[in-house]
């Protein structure tokens, strides 16, 4: 049996919402409110979970990657680890957090990740593909763009 820690800032969990994206990985998120989600993984293979992450929008069952709402900045992090291997910003349409500006976001087969979002005061849409790292960047090298 997997027991989740509450996340700082929360006393209990509220109920799950548990989706099994491959026959051995499950996210199970908790809706704790508007804007507000933690999920954490299943890896039940090697029977271990997650940290707990927050705000998570997308995906990636093959690199075990997710794509997160980080205040202002869509983040790409590994699952289990933790580690950030993108930090993508824009010029988003003004909203509470960058979930709001996003229109559209998915891991495409080949890696790539695809986002539809808004831009500026305008809310021109703009839609996007980038190539994410697996990895993150060994120190002292300049940031992909």
């Amino acid at each position: 049996m997997v027991w989740f820690v509450s996340p700082s800032g929360l006393q209990t969990l509220p109920e799950p919402r548990v989706f099994w994206l491959t026959s051995t990985l499950a996210q199970v998120r908790f809706d704790c409110g508007q804007q507000c989600s933690w999920s954490y993984f299943y890896d039940a293979i090697r029977r271990r979970p997650s940290e707990p992450r927050r705000l998570v929008m997308a995906v990636d069952t093959k690199r075990l990657l997710v794509a997160m709402a980080e205040e202002r900045t869509l983040v790409v992090r590994q699952v289990f680890s933790g580690r950030p291997v993108a930090r993508i910003e824009r010029d988003w349409a003004p909203g509470p957090w960058v979930g709001a500006a996003i229109t559209a976001l998915h891991f495409d087969p080949d890696g790539r990740l695809s986002f539809t979002w808004l831009r500026g005061s305008e809310r021109v849409p703009v839609t996007e593909r980038v190539s994410v790292p697996s990895v993150p960047a060994l120190p002292g090298l300049p940031p992909q763009k």
